[in-house]
């Protein structure tokens, strides 16, 4: 195999620019005056792809009908104008979904200002009436008698709602700022997974809510919530809880609804790079079905402002039964003074657990604690009394990094059968050839003042220079998977990427048109899995 790859920074936007645009999206107006907007009434013209604004102002309520785009031609909702903001002073809601598919409510914002403001009413935000397929963001809500957002459709004696006749699909909710919320800050999926009684006809019917397939929670912030900042229960795959940050959950100390994150009853959610600071109730509660990844949080001070006895951890782990075969990842997470233990795993019924490469430091009870009969792997974490033990950065100003002196630093394992390649930043890890632990992977340019490899097994460097602002490579690769192939400067600055996810066996040549760069000294760092090399270059021009 010979492959050349010859890649220069225009080509992306070359590609945009031939792209056939094929899809006539027409625009529709709604003013004050239409409080609903029904598909198959005075919406009845819009069409997949076609964009519904409202114009800016101040609104009672919109309720979105019977509207339905498709995967390729989603209709976005839009703001016009300026903010739009909903306010009634009432037990309903701001924005709610009723029937809806593949649509795209995402504000426009102005300087600092979310384009949807929702405020001072019971929900901000319902999707329900059997909707799928909503994407919402650029949304600022506050001042919810209930919940920021809710996500579900409750079974009633239609049954239309059951699992097995309705599955919600594709929901994204992402960057928006929710504070001052009375219950949940997000409220997604139906706590009951397992099942629970209504009465229908005369008699009660035990029925079982729907679940979420496909859930995307990212780039929120949620502050200020009475109970739980984000519940997520009954989405059972493609689900990811990411990037988001809590801050002062659960200040109405009501027992069993008091974590930053509550992964709840059928669900299984990779839960990554997220930040819990001083909420009253545990970090992270995992009451799942197992069969997914906590990875890359920074937990802070949890429970620890908690006025009553009980306990609080930074991450718990209940007494639930996963589904069959399956157990829980917690790893490279950054646990910081919990009320209680770091880590309490209560789950029996767990295999195949594992607890490795995290930070716990300054807990008030214990580092790990696993409930008797548990079966948890332990290894490789950092288990520090004092918060000064880990060398953090800067602490007092949230900078929970690493300085490279800190006791984590290149003293982390890669964890098998996981492709945890990035800390919570989103940084490459390992750096530049070993694992850190914790959330943080530390990019500290000292770190780079090693030994250089000349090879390792499955790969050799032929060449690796860059002349006139040009980055050539050539390597023999043997049956090993090139991960990745990066340029940095001494100070650990990524200045460009070669290539990602290349397979041997055979010659590998690449040249990358990076662009004059100062004549001084560079790394190429060449990753595969569980090991890198790293080789000074030059750049240099002609003369």
């Amino acid at each position: 195999m010979k492959l050349r790859i010859t890649v220069f920074m225009a080509a992306s936007a070359l590609i945009l620019f031939m792209l056939p645009f094929t899809c006539k999206a027409t625009r529709f107006i709604f003013g004050t005056d239409k409080p609903m907007i029904d598909g198959a009434g005075n919406a009845s013209a819009v069409r997949p792809g076609d964009t519904i604004y409202l114009s800016a102002s101040t609104r009672l309520y919109v309720l979105l009908r019977r509207l339905h785009g498709t995967a390729e031609n989603p209709i976005l909702v839009q703001n016009l104008g300026g903010q739009v903001v909903f306010s009634n002073n009432s037990s309903g809601y701001g924005v709610k979904f009723d029937t809806c598919s593949w649509i795209k409510m995402i504000g426009k914002s102005s300087g600092s200002d979310s384009g949807f403001v929702v405020s001072n009413t019971n929900a901000g935000i319902a999707i329900g009436g059997l909707s799928t397929c909503i994407e919402v963001a650029g949304f600022e809500i506050y001042n919810m008698t209930w919940t920021g957002i809710v996500a579900k459709t409750d079974p009633d004696c239609s049954l239309k709602s059951v699992r097995g006749h309705y599955t919600m699909r594709n929901i994204s909710i992402h960057d928006n700022y929710l504070h001052g919320i009375a219950n949940e800050g997000m409220y997604i999926g139906h706590s009951y997974w397992s099942g629970y009684t209504i009465h229908c006809n005369g008699k009660d019917t035990t029925v079982l809510p729907h679940l979420i397939k496909g859930l995307k929670v990212y780039n929120n912030r949620v502050e200020n919530t009475g109970w739980d900042g984000v519940q997520v229960s009954s989405a059972d795959s493609a689900c990811y809880v990411n990037n988001n940050f809590i801050y002062l959950d659960s200040q109405a100390e009501v027992l069993y609804q008091m974590s930053g994150f509550l992964l709840g009853g059928g669900s299984s959610c990779n839960c990554f790079s997220n930040f819990v600071k001083d909420g009253k109730g545990d970090g992270i509660d995992e009451l799942g079905q197992g069969g997914n990844v906590i990875y890359n949080n920074l937990i802070v001070n949890p429970g620890k402002t908690f006025s009553g006895s009980g306990s609080k951890h930074g991450i718990f782990v209940g007494t639930q039964a996963p589904a069959a075969g399956c157990g829980y990842t917690l790893v490279f997470n950054t646990i910081v003074s919990p009320k209680t233990n770091g880590i309490d795993f209560r789950s029996t019924a767990a295999v195949n657990s594992l607890a490795s490469d995290n930070i716990i430091a300054n807990p008030g009870g214990s580092f790990i604690v696993p409930a008797t009969g548990v079966s948890l792997v332990q290894l490789n974490n950092l288990k520090a009394a004092s918060v000064s033990d880990v060398k953090f950065i800067n602490p007092a100003l949230d900078n929970y990094d690493l300085q490279p002196s800190s006791p984590a630093v290149n003293t982390g394992e890669a964890i098998s059968g996981f492709n945890l390649h990035y800390d919570k930043p989103g940084r490459w890890r390992p750096w530049p050839q070993k694992y850190d632990i914790g959330a943080f992977e530390c990019h500290d340019s000292s770190l780079l003042a090693v030994d250089e490899k000349e090879s390792i097994p499955g790969l050799q460097i032929r060449k690796c220079f860059m002349r006139s602002g040009v980055l050539n490579v050539s390597l023999i690769m043997e049956t090993r998977e090139l991960l990745s192939a990066d340029l940095y400067s001494l100070q650990g600055l990524h200045i460009a990427n070669l290539c990602n996810s290349i397979n041997g066996p055979g010659l590998v040549e690449m040249e990358k048109f990076i662009g004059q760069l100062p004549e001084t000294c560079y790394i190429c760092i060449f990753r595969f899995d569980g090991d890198s090399i790293a080789r000074k270059i030059y750049s240099y021009s002609y003369h």
